[in-house]
């Protein structure tokens, strides 16, 4: 019996999900087609991406999925009065509930999964085709344009990335103790070799004295720096494409060098807590079925999980948004849409229990 209800839901939670991919994608391809033309961008570059994108669309319907799958499953077993066999057979209320919560551990485990290491690199992959193909590929000689970060008690200014190990038109603002400009650096090129940043045409403008500026040139020098071609590349890329392991340590280094890393927190903590949130509309799934959409018809729960589903994804968005801009800590604005959604469920089942 207990495998029955792992099978039911694990079955129609798969179903919801291909049903929800599938309508993204046809629309996507929709809005694809239409730049067929622009460069090189063809069909076959239109197939690559809707596969490519498959991947963030499960991670995005990941939560409501659960729910409709989770409801659509139950809804099946008490039609067919699985429900009431299973009480007459000693099965209880709370061994139905574990054995819903069992069917979602395959699905949550698939989510750790694709949030470490499927989605980043399907995102990544796609972005760099899709360059290719809508653009001249003479043009991506440069990656990267004005990039800014802090290094210690220095502003740094990098005209163009050429690759993770090259950097060329570096502005160095260096600060003392007291935040007064004391020297700028404007550097040629930097080039990454043997661990140390090797600076070639550097020239230097020293600030520092009130009555004099004393300007000179040194060919070659070397950057004692923190930033080394690994974290540069996280520095570079779009959170959403960066693994829960290198939002981690790109939000460490972050805060080491005293950058403002709290979007990078609340992308790695809603990452992170992805597989708490299909609990949570697992046990929707369930406050639902055993409350008020006892004996509904399925239309019904399916068009109020749709809804639940939505205001679960509006408040995720409002907290995530919240946490980056507002002193609101990451873990909190991220866990709070599943602990709001979990007290309902609890008090559903309290109160129709």
């Amino acid at each position: 019996m207990n495998y029955y209800i792992i099978k039911t839901v694990i079955s129609n939670t798969t179903t919801v999900f291909l049903v929800l991919l599938s309508l993204s994608s046809v629309i996507k391809l929709i809005d694809e087609l239409r730049k067929i033309g622009e460069g090189n961008h063809s069909v076959f570059d239109v197939m690559i991406y809707m596969i490519l994108s498959l991947p963030k669309d499960f991670e995005l319907f990941f939560p409501i999925a659960t729910l409709l799958g989770g409801l659509l499953g139950l809804c099946i077993l008490e039609v067919h009065n699985e429900f009431i066999a299973m009480q007459v057979s000693g099965f209880s209320r709370l061994q139905i509930i574990l054995s819903v919560i069992q069917a979602s551990i395959p699905v949550l485990l698939c989510s750790i999964i694709s949030n470490e290491w499927i989605v980043p690199n399907s995102e990544k992959i796609m972005c760099m085709h899709r360059n290719q193909s809508q653009h001249d590929a003479s043009l991506l000689s440069i990656k990267i344009k004005n990039l800014w970060f802090i290094d210690n008690n220095d502003f740094v200014c990098v005209e163009n990335v050429i690759a993770y190990n090259e950097l060329l038109g570096v502005k160095l603002y260096n600060f003392n103790e007291e935040r007064k400009l004391k020297k700028i650096y404007y550097i040629e090129r930097a080039v990454f070799v043997n661990k140390v940043w090797h600076l070639i045409n550097v020239n230097e403008l020293d600030i520092s004295q009130e009555i004099s500026v004393s300007n000179k040139n040194v060919p070659h020098s070397e950057w004692n720096t923190k930033l080394t071609p690994y974290r540069l590349s996280m520095m570079i890329t779009h959170p959403n494409f960066l693994s829960i392991s290198k939002l981690y340590h790109c939000a460490k280094y972050f805060n080491r060098i005293g950058q403002n890393s709290k979007y990078y927190q609340v992308i790695f903590w809603k990452k992170i807590l992805s597989p708490i949130s299909g609990s949570v509309m697992t046990l929707m799934a369930l406050a639902f079925t055993f409350g008020p959409l006892y004996k509904k018809k399925i239309s019904i729960r399916l068009f109020v999980g749709s809804i639940a589903g939505f205001l679960f994804y509006i408040l995720n968005q409002i907290f995530g948004i919240l946490s980056a801009t507002h002193s609101v800590s990451p873990i909190i604005g991220s866990i709070s849409p599943s602990i709001i959604f979990l007290v309902i469920s609890v008090i559903i089942m309290r109160i129709y229990s």
